[in-house]
């Protein structure tokens, strides 16, 4: 049986997704990012958000291994915390934040159309894997 999640569906790349509203610390423009040479292509810059230094996510690197538009000054934003940390995801638009039914990782919005429902855990865990077979190649 579907649940209701409360989510924010957000566009990205042409696609819709949404994330659940409990992971979204806030919704922001990015100030001035800076590419970090080397990094793993999860991580698309740094950025500082009220004096803390974010990582800025590239998502589609994390669902689907291709890059996406490096994230510039001005662009929209999700700073999510989850599993302990706090980082910002590159969006190309915020759409809305609703009530949506949940089932089999998706949401199903009000026209009848589904939405990926990205699990903020899961991208975290993947951005660190990331890192962690980065460092392992390094070493």
């Amino acid at each position: 049986m579907p649940e209701l999640r409360n989510v924010v569906v957000f566009t990205l790349g042409g696609e819709r997704y949404a994330i659940e509203l409990r992971w979204v610390r806030e919704v922001v423009s990015l100030g001035f990012v800076t590419h970090v040479p080397s990094a793993p292509a999860a991580l698309g810059g740094v950025c500082n958000l009220h004096g803390e230094i974010l990582p800025v996510l590239d998502v589609n690197v994390l669902l689907e291994g291709a890059r996406g538009l490096p994230p510039r000054q001005g662009d929209g934003a999700l700073v999510i915390d989850a599993q302990g940390l706090v980082c910002a995801l590159r969006v190309d638009q915020i759409d809305h934040v609703a009530s949506l039914h949940a089932a089999g990782g998706e949401v199903t919005d009000a026209n009848g159309r589904r939405l990926r429902l990205l699990e903020a855990d899961e991208l975290i865990r993947r951005a660190l894997d990331q890192v962690a077979a980065e460092v392992e190649l390094r070493a």
